[in-house]
């Protein structure tokens, strides 16, 4: 801090030097600031910030599979900031139930076009299976069988996973399918519109075994096939970040009418500092499509940058010249240092998309958790 103080003392005198100044007017620090009420977000700005066409579909008796709601709440606190990143660095992880019950041993997903902005790193294959039937268990070596699973996307019915399975054991089995069941395996097919899966226990030596599986379409065992994506490299980056600071809006129970424009500004806090802006999707109806969070706060950076710039306002270099000039008042057209994020994080939601299927994405610079004087 000396340092900064000392190199500011030394630029002074040069600034003053080139425009004749010879005395500086006092010094005020900004007084300590109040918090205003929270403001929030209108619908309009949503869509475009989070890279929405059109609003999601969700029927009053879906619920998500617990798979995803477990994902979202590794790779995200309870408020949306993103912590960890997904499986297998993705960015987006899409999640398909099969829309019709399937049969037997036989599952089909239906997959819209896949985005062209979207790299496919992977493929997982969710499916929960009984135990294996007392009266079969006699024709087991070492009291374990073999499931397979076979893409039926070609001739030849390519074998894309196998799992050792304990004779007593029921549950989840995830196979790691590749991306190139959704790819067409390399052939001149881009995407497809439907993956046929077959399931099937064998013995050791290739014996067929009676084993229930589950085709729950809208219960917790339903069958998942899922997604792990990200941006293709030559991709648009995502939407900016929702505007900061410029507008002001009234809670839930004001019917999210607008503050009026004459707020007295004398209420605002004078230094720059971080304040609250919350997103409130129950608010403006859309918590019957994105589930988690229903409410987050992106927040907004607001105050002045008054002179001189203080080490808590994490002014840059530039900023401090500019106040400087600014303060001096012989350079007609100098405006002070702005009061902007200086540090973001990213936000992650779960939500339906318009296919009614759950998908969770992560939006990076969503959050404002540092403001500074740029």
């Amino acid at each position: 801090m000396e340092r900064r103080m000392a190199v500011l003392a030394n630029l002074m005198v040069v600034v003053m030097a080139a425009v004749g100044v010879t005395s500086l007017p006092p010094l005020s620090l900004p007084s300590s600031p109040t918090l205003a009420q929270d403001s929030e977000v209108s619908p309009s700005q949503l869509l475009k910030a989070f890279g929405l066409s059109e609003p999601g579909v969700r029927r009053w008796h879906s619920e998500p599979p617990q798979y995803m709601l477990d994902l979202y709440n590794e790779v995200a606190d309870a408020n949306g900031l993103t912590r960890l990143p997904g499986p297998y660095g993705a960015t987006i992880v899409r999640s398909f139930s099969e829309k019709d019950e399937g049969k037997e041993e036989i599952f089909s997903f239906s997959l819209p076009d896949l985005k062209d902005d979207e790299e496919v790193l992977e493929v997982e294959f969710h499916v929960y299976h009984s135990r294996l039937p007392r009266e079969q268990r006699h024709l087991l070596e070492h009291n374990t069988y073999m499931l397979e699973v076979r893409w039926l996307g070609s001739e030849e019915h390519l074998m894309v996973g196998r799992q050792h399975i304990a004779a007593h054991s029921s549950g989840w089995r995830v196979f790691k399918l590749g991306s190139g069941v959704v790819a067409g395996q390399g052939s001149a097919v881009q995407n497809v519109s439907h993956v046929n899966l077959q399931v099937t226990a064998v013995t050791s030596e290739g014996r067929p075994l009676s084993l229930v599986f589950h085709h729950e379409p809208r219960g917790a065992r339903r069958p998942l096939l899922v997604l792990f994506n990200t941006l293709a490299a030559n991709a648009t980056a995502d939407p900016p970040p929702l505007p900061a600071g410029k507008q002001q809006h009234r809670p839930p129970n004001g019917g999210g009418r607008r503050v009026p424009r004459s707020v007295d500004v004398n209420a605002l806090p004078r230094g720059c500092q971080r304040r609250d802006m919350h997103v409130n999707f129950e608010a403006i109806g859309w918590s019957s499509w994105i589930l988690y969070p229903q409410v987050y706060n992106a927040y907004q950076c607001q105050g002045q940058c008054a002179f001189p710039l203080i080490q808590s306002v994490n002014p840059t270099n530039h900023a401090t010249v500019q106040s400087f000039i600014h303060h001096v008042g012989k350079a007609p057209g100098v405006q002070t240092p702005c009061c902007v994020p200086s540090l973001y994080g990213n936000l992650t939601l779960l939500f339906y998309d318009s296919e009614e299927n759950v998908v969770l994405k992560q939006y990076d610079q969503m959050v404002a958790l540092q403001c500074g004087c740029h």
